[in-house]
């Protein structure tokens, strides 16, 4: 028996020799997802209503084609975040299709080719059925989008030619198409040569549509949020969802725009209107390399994506905006400054003249006896965010676990503190420190903790003398 295993309390019946196994370390911390962007935008393919998972630019066009504003999830990643979770809006709409015939001398409908996916890019679909040319015993389903071939399915030649078709489209999971039998007919498919699926409509999108989106995402990791709305309707339904959703503990923020064909004023009440940390509005906007305008919502989209990406050491104050070459919407000193008041990010141009985030702000203008004006800044909104996500996720696993006594809290305080003392040692904190509330003892299952922490700024605001004089003083 020497060396069996005990139980905390037990008193074992035989003598001898028991042994437990404890853990006096720390546990380990948990990893906090970062550099994600949520996506909710209108498209005319791609999975409707859905949460998808893109990991580059390609897979954006990849799986929601080219149309409507898919520029949300693009621009995010121009910004340079490394993810994206996206989400097609929309409700209803139709799928595009095709039936197609037999050879019998009174045609029957034997198959119906149906585009996978609701919208009006399926009726850009064309279909071919001809006999291969290299394999005498099989036909083809050749499948175009305008003049691009974009698949082919072989199917045996024969009778029994719409289950065999049908059988060959199905299991190539063609990202493109489906097919059904309709009947057998006289089991052989009439020829047919660029034959277009008609009866796409791109789904409708409404109020409800938002909503359901956000609700979507609600469950999946993410930090920042962008949604191709320029409407300030829908502005305000983002921030009750973003406040809704940080007061249950999911420490996200949002970036909205409007284009500057609304007036400056507009959109600067807009802002102020705001008076939100977790709300960054976007004021102005920017030329691409490329030609393309880039303002309300899709300016919003590459700011989300330059926050995402940043380090949560890092300031977006004078941040470069990459390919950028020229500004939408210049403002004038006076204007730029009334914007910061406003709590309003805009572009400006650098000495270096290459567009940049003017300051790193958000729409947090009137600080409060328990916000100080640090939550007015992006940088220090998501250090203060990191940190109580990063303790948080370290102290869920100890819940029931450790008893609620001097050392079971001072557990929790280890535990906490290690996350400080990493944090200060990443530079996003000065000093720091955890303890328990003397004004709330213990009691039952409950105990009470405060952090204190001086989170650090960047250096934002340079201010130097010069001291000049018209010649040196020659008296001795």
């Amino acid at each position: 028996m020497a060396g069996a295993v005990f139980q905390v309390g037990e008193q074992k019946i035989r003598p001898g020799v028991y042994v437990r196994v404890t853990n006096i370390g720390e546990p380990p911390e948990a990893i906090v997802p970062q550099g994600i962007v949520a996506a909710l935008f209108r498209a005319s393919w791609g999975p409707l209503a859905q949460v998808t998972y893109l990991e580059n630019a390609d897979a954006v066009t990849a799986t929601f084609g080219s149309a409507g504003t898919i520029d949300t999830a693009l621009e995010a990643f121009r910004g340079g975040c490394r993810r994206v979770v996206g989400y097609r809006l929309g409700s209803g709409g139709a799928k595009a299709a095709i039936t197609l015939k037999d050879t019998a001398a009174t045609p029957a409908d034997v198959v119906t080719i149906t585009a996978k996916y609701e919208g009006v890019r399926g009726n850009d679909f064309k279909v071919t059925v001809r006999d291969s040319l290299t394999d005498t015993t099989k036909r083809e389903l050749l499948l175009y989008e305008g003049v691009t071939l974009l698949q082919v399915v072989t199917f045996a030649k024969g009778t029994g030619e719409p289950q065999a078709l049908v059988d060959a489209v199905n299991a190539s999971n063609s990202p493109y198409i489906t097919a059904a039998k309709v009947a057998d007919g006289n089991g052989i498919l009439a020829a047919v040569t660029q034959q277009a699926l008609t009866g796409g409509q791109d789904p409708t999108v409404d109020g409800a549509s938002y909503s359901a989106g956000l609700l979507a995402i609600e469950a999946i990791d993410w930090n920042v949020l962008a949604v191709d709305s320029e409407d300030p309707v829908t502005h305000v339904a983002v921030q009750t969802y973003i406040d809704r959703v940080r007061n249950e503990g999911k420490r996200v923020i949002a970036v909205v725009g409007e284009p500057t064909s609304v007036q400056l004023s507009t959109r600067l009440t807009n802002a102020k209107a705001f008076n939100d940390p977790a709300i960054v509005y976007v004021a102005n906007g920017f030329k691409g390399s490329d030609g393309v305008i880039r303002e309300g919502y899709k300016a919003a989209a590459r700011v989300a994506g330059m926050i995402a990406a940043a380090s949560i050491t890092e300031s977006l104050t004078h941040a470069v905006v990459r390919n950028a070459t020229e500004l939408v919407g210049a403002l004038t000193n006076a204007d730029i400054e009334q914007a910061i008041q406003s709590g309003a990010l805009v572009f400006t141009m650098s000495a270096q003249k290459q567009v940049q985030i003017e300051y790193g702000i958000n729409t947090f203008i009137t600080v409060t006896a328990t916000m100080d004006a640090g939550w007015k800044k992006i940088r220090r909104v998501r250090t203060r965010d990191n940190l109580m996500d990063r303790i948080a996720a370290i102290w869920d696993p100890l819940i029931g676990k450790i008893n609620n006594s001097p050392d079971g809290r001072a557990t929790l305080i280890a535990a906490a503190q290690g996350v400080i003392n990493k944090m200060i040692a990443e530079g996003a904190l000065l000093q720091g420190t955890i303890y328990e509330d003397p004004n709330n003892p213990p009691a039952g299952d409950s105990a009470w903790f405060v952090v204190q922490v001086d989170d650090l700024d960047s250096a934002e605001k340079v201010y130097i003398t010069f001291a000049f004089r018209f010649s040196p003083d020659t008296q001795s």
